[in-house]
């Protein structure tokens, strides 16, 4: 792989600048300082419009975290970070993030990121980076707000994360930190001049959390961030003379065991369906396989009301083995931010392969800079998890006399891979000198390929090796999706501004961006499930005897029951008309939008095509600057924000692809200093958003799929304020406010025949709820008249979009003591976030609701700053906190009873919590 970058390096060149080319520092500001003695934040300079300027003077809604800070307040996850900036909310388990309410909503890879994300200028999947210490980061911008002056498209805004640099002087320092749940890490740096102009720095770390915050009852290891974490940087910063500077950074990371992105992060709190043979909407798998806690309706093992209650058109269960005899329903349901689960299969995901190599190569000329930054970077990470939370190791189903029962082993087992690599590319021209017009000129190059296969399988049952009628399938999958693509973007930029005089400015940009994604699909779809098994034996057999004709297949078949691929009837394939449950029809006589050939089936088994789609945008935008005194300064800015087209791949379905997004940005600022010690920031925002592209679940013969689709008008408006006080020198304030509402703007239209069959208008914005397909659970908004014991399409209108709290606010008060061995610091932290909806439906089981935070910090620190002992309790109160929305779980029954389909929902998704109480010791010493 690294063969073709390094080819790919030469032959570009000469393209390429980071737009996250943000270096944010306080004039005292150090890897390992927190003396708030030593911050003063009207110093604090940022680079956002690749120019230094004090956070004061530049005309972008900005937050900066200095390493200082960060130390004080005890800034150290990336829900840190979010709570202190505006209008910012994070997702750990898919690594998206979100500003103002736009962001990445679905995890298909061909769906780009709306906040883009840089590492010292170099573009990055994802802000993951924001959790390293202050002995990495020096610092991490949050920019909002559309960019379009180099690097790759960021409609939503940048993050900037700017690493600690090598020093002249030697340097090393020691951290290590214990907490509970097992928790110890150790951190290292030593940097130093190893020749004349050239200095070196090697730096680590290695994290462990033995205990993970969840017990899983069914006997495997607890989990909930448990994990095993290592990281190893090199850095190089080459100065030969005063012309010429080079710097260059490698590292290698790793990280494995039950925790980090994709691990278990929270619980469904409601009761399990024991009822029903199907249930296609609670777990991966649903709809095609059997329900893993149907054998709590057994007659010997099993819960007798669950017996009762079971669906007499459902086979009978004879027997239940389980894995804790003592669980028989959900023991999350008592909720807790340390609630229980079971799980036969422990959720482990691991990252390997993460390596990186960048730099940034700068020349300065007498009245320009020329600089070129670039580098590598990719990574393996594998997810493996089961199917379906549950304590059920197998159960028996009766068969007639004389036929082996059919035995059902539920341990599903899913996988997800994602393989990725990516470069880019940024070379930009920057005038230098004091005129009142500065200029700044560039092109930007990135290439990405990734491969992301999926599949769920059962290996211990048997009949899913040789579905009847169709090729074999070795690894017993019950679904298959891969995808592999290949994605270009290129880009060329400019910006102007002119110093009127003291008190105006003017600025201009403007971009151009060109983005080519290609790639292949495959899928595959095997069902072993109430559709087979509830079916009358004829079906599969008709020359049976009609005494046993009849009665259902899993009765009469027993362990000869066959599996069925059902791929062509899910599919979209060559000279085959499918109807799926989405609002448009798939033929795949015709090739749809982005669909470069037709589906076929290949021996084995798969479904298979190619995909393709180019696209291109003018962006840009403009501002004015006012400042009528020195410590005064306004702006008004308009950006225009663009996302290229992207794929639902991986599925075969009917139009996959989905357009592209545009945003309009309308932003006024103001801010003030008072003296030296005192900031204030604030903005007001209003966003036109058209084209948000949205992943919605579409029922398809009883499988739940997903679509894309546009959404036409949504909006997004709001207020974000900041302070930064610092009122004498031993007493510290920092504290942020947003409000951020958010709609979709675009209704639900159409027509409805005297039967109550709804037809939906051109443009119109009409959604079927697979949590609640009938549309009949508070909160819900059908179309009226169409019929209410069917399936209804409803109205958005008026719901925010997701993961876009409307308000959230952080306050940390810090104040240090000076005695004649040290000082001591002590900061509290408190913080509260608004409800956060999961998805567009604005329902309560999507909904996460609102929190708070209480975090306590002390810091001893020894004279000539050569230790420091600090002690820490983060959620002090033991709250629940969400990083982001939830999802509701639409279950078709619960533990006594079966229950309409489309009236039954007893599940909220409580994911994406954050940790519970925490707690620990750090120390660190700098050997010189």
């Amino acid at each position: 792989m690294y063969k073709h970058l390094l080819l790919m390096t030469c032959a570009i060149g000469a393209l390429g600048i980071s737009a996250g080319m943000a270096q944010a520092a306080t004039a005292a500001d150090s890897a390992s300082s927190t003396d708030q003695g030593a911050t003063n934040v009207t110093e604090i300079t940022v680079t956002a419009e690749k120019r230094e300027q004090s956070l004061q003077k530049v005309p972008v809604a900005v937050s900066v975290f200095t390493g200082a800070q960060r130390d004080t307040i005890g800034i150290n996850t990336v829900q840190d970070v979010t709570n202190f900036a505006p209008g910012f909310t994070y997702d750990p388990g898919n690594v998206h993030a979100y500003i103002r309410g736009v962001g990445r909503q679905s995890v298909n890879v061909t769906d780009d990121q709306r906040v883009a994300n840089y590492e010292d200028e170099f573009y990055v999947y994802s802000p993951y980076g924001l959790d390293k210490s202050s002995l990495f980061l020096s610092s991490e911008q949050i920019e909002r707000g559309p960019q379009n002056v180099g690097g790759r498209n960021a409609a939503a805004g940048s993050i900037d994360m700017l690493s600690v640099r090598p020093t002249d002087e030697p340097y090393a320092e020691f951290r290590g930190t214990i907490g509970n749940f097992g928790t110890h890490v150790i951190e290292g740096a030593i940097s130093g001049e190893i020749a004349p102009g050239l200095d070196v720095r090697i730096a680590g770390f290695d994290k462990n959390q033995d205990f993970g915050y969840y017990r899983n009852l069914a006997g495997g290891p607890s989990e909930g961030n448990t994990i095993h974490e290592w990281y190893v940087e090199g850095q190089a910063d080459w100065k030969p003379n005063d012309k010429f500077e080079l710097w260059t950074r490698t590292f290698f990371e790793t990280w494995q065991g039950y925790g980090d992105a994709g691990s278990r992060t929270g619980f469904a709190n409601g009761s399990w369906d024991e009822t029903n043979l199907t249930d296609a909407n609670s777990y991966v798998g649903g709809g095609l396989f059997i329900n893993p806690n149907y054998g709590y309706a057994a007659l010997v093992g099993g819960n007798p009301a669950a017996a009762a209650g079971r669906n007499p058109a459902d086979p009978v269960v004879t027997n239940v083995t389980l894995l804790n005899p003592a669980v028989r329903n959900n023991p999350s349901m008592n909720g807790g931010p340390t609630a229980p689960f079971a799980a036969p299969i422990t959720r482990s995901v691991s990252l390997n392969n993460y390596d990186d190599f960048n730099y940034i190569a700068t020349y300065h000329f007498d009245n320009f800079d020329v600089k070129y930054n670039g580098g590598v970077q990719g990574y393996d990470y594998h997810l493996n998890y089961d199917g379906g939370d549950t304590d059920v190791a197998s159960f028996t189903l009766a068969a007639l006399p004389g036929v082996t029962p059919l035995t059902i082993n539920p341990l599903i087992n899913s996988n997800y891979e994602e393989d990725d690599w990516w470069t880019s590319h940024d070379l930009s021209f920057q005038s230098t000198t004091d005129s009142p017009l500065q200029w700044t000129a560039g092109g930007f190059f990135f290439y990405q390929h990734y491969n992301q296969p999926y599949d769920v399988s059962d290996p211990l049952q048997p009949q899913l090796a040789a579905p009847a009628g169709a090729a074999p399938n070795p690894h017993h999958d019950i679904l298959y999706l891969d995808y592999q693509f290949n994605v270009l973007s290129a880009a060329g930029y400019g910006q102007m501004s002119y110093k009127i005089n003291d008190k105006w400015k003017i600025t201009g940009n403007l971009r151009y961006t060109y983005d080519d994604k290609t790639g292949t699909e495959a899928a595959r779809y095997i069902v072993f499930s109430s559709a087979t098994l509830d079916l009358p034996a004829a079906a599969l057999l008709p020359t049976l005897p009609a005494a046993v004709a009849g009665l259902p297949a899993s009765l009469v078949f027993g362990s000869n029951m066959p599996a069925l691929d059902i791929t062509g009837s899910q599919t979209c394939l060559s000279g085959t008309p499918n109807t799926l449950a989405s609002p448009n029809a798939c033929n795949g006589n015709l090739l749809g939008k982005g669909v470069t050939s037709k589906g076929v089936i290949t021996p084995s088994g798969y479904a298979f095509r190619n995909l393709g789609i180019q696209s291109n945008a003018v962006t840009g935008g403009a501002g004015i600057e006012f400042q009528p005194t020195e410590d005064i300064f306004t702006y008004f800015r308009y950006g225009r924000g663009y996302e290229a087209p992207s794929f639902n791949a991986g599925q075969v379905l009917a139009n996959p692809a989905v357009g592209q997004e545009d945003l309009n940005s309308y932003e006024i600022g103001y801010k003030q200093s008072f003296g030296k010690n005192l900031l204030v920031d604030g903005a007001i925002f209003y966003y036109d958003y058209e084209g948000l592209q949205l992943p919605i679940s579409v029922t398809n013969g009883g499988v739940t799929q997903s679509q894309f689709i546009n959404v036409p008008k949504a909006e997004s408006y709001g207020l974000e304020l900041e302070v930064y006080w610092t009122p004498v020198k031993d007493l510290s304030v920092t504290a942020s406010y947003s409000y951020d509402k958010t709609s979709i703007l675009t209704g639900c239209s159409g027509t409805v025949t005297p039967a109550g069959v709804f037809t939906q208008s051109a443009n119109a914005l009409c959604l079927i709820d697979t949590n609640d397909p009938d549309a009949v659970q508070p909160g819900a908004n059908p179309f009226p008249g169409q019929n209410p014991a069917a399936t209804r399409a409803q109205s958005v209108k008026g719901d925010p979009l997701p993961d876009a709290p409307q308000n959230k606010v952080a306050i940390a008060v810090s104040y240090t003591w000076h005695f004649d061995p040290g000082s001591l610091t002590f900061n509290v932290t408190g913080a509260w976030r608004d409800v956060q909806d999961g998805t567009v439906f604005n329902r309560f089981y999507d909904n996460a609701p609102s929190w708070g935070d209480l975090d306590l910090r002390a810091i001893w620190k020894g004279q000539n700053d050569k230790y420091e002992i600090i002690g820490f309790v983060k959620n002090v109160t033991n709250a629940l906190q969400y990083d982001v929305g939830s999802g509701g779980i639409g279950e078709v029954g619960n533990a006594t009873s079966t229950t309409n389909a489309a009236k039954g929902l007893f599940e909220q998704n409580l994911t994406d919590l954050a940790p519970p109480r925490t707690y620990g010791v750090e120390f660190r010493y700098k050997f010189f």
